[in-house]
């Protein structure tokens, strides 16, 4: 089966839609996880890196702009650069623990897609950063910041996003079974992905709590 578009057009005219604030916040965050999943990919280069800091860096710009002024057409632009490149580095480079947690609470518990990757990247950016700090530091540089979880944390909080599982239907009974699916068959991550260490990420989300 083919998935991978020929052409992509992408016009910044047709993409000033009446949007809500909070989907404009969690569409781009949703983009910057496959960015920031790609700076510790197993199978990644520094071409696709490059790519990766660039598309984080645009939409780390550029969403506050959309929130506050939708029919900001430089905005867009930059917008639309950065899904771009994040979008190439996701059908360039394999995902890791972030991806796999979004699919399991999607796929099991029908949590809303974007919505779960903007709850869950600042946690799973935690998680790994001691094991892969200088990805994590790109990340950071990317967006002007020192720490990047906490940066994508406050990029959702401040604009309108999600911070918290709960506030998008994950009942916290749920949490066991969803931390059990995803150590039982995990995607390769840069930091082992054990069971313990995954609950407590997933309880931090559950309640929304900002990276430390």
């Amino acid at each position: 089966m083919k998935v991978l578009p020929e052409v992509i057009v992408l016009r910044r005219r047709a993409h000033l839609w009446p949007a809500t604030r909070r989907c404009r916040s969690f569409s781009g965050i949703n983009a910057i996880a496959h960015a920031v999943e790609a700076l510790y990919a197993k199978d990644g280069n520094p071409v696709t890196s490059s790519l990766a800091e660039q598309g984080i860096a645009a939409l780390g710009r550029a969403l506050p702009l959309i929130v506050a002024g939708p029919t900001d057409r430089a905005a867009r632009a930059d917008a639309l650069f950065g899904a771009w490149a994040s979008g190439s580095c996701l059908g360039t480079v394999g995902m890791s623990l972030h991806h796999k947690l979004c699919h399991v609470l999607g796929g099991t518990f029908g949590l809303p897609h974007a919505q779960t990757h903007t709850v869950i990247l600042p946690h799973a950016v935690a998680y790994n950063a001691p094991a892969a700090p200088a990805a994590i530091d790109r990340a950071a540089r990317a967006l002007g910041v020192d720490r990047a979880a906490r940066a994508l944390f406050d990029l959702a909080a401040r604009n309108g996003g999600p911070t918290s599982l709960h506030e998008i239907g994950m009942r916290e009974s749920d949490l066991d079974e969803a931390a059990a699916a995803a150590v039982a068959s995990p995607y390769w991550n840069p930091r082992p992905v054990e069971r313990d260490a995954i609950r407590t990420l997933l309880d931090d989300a559950f309640f929304g709590r900002r990276p430390s």
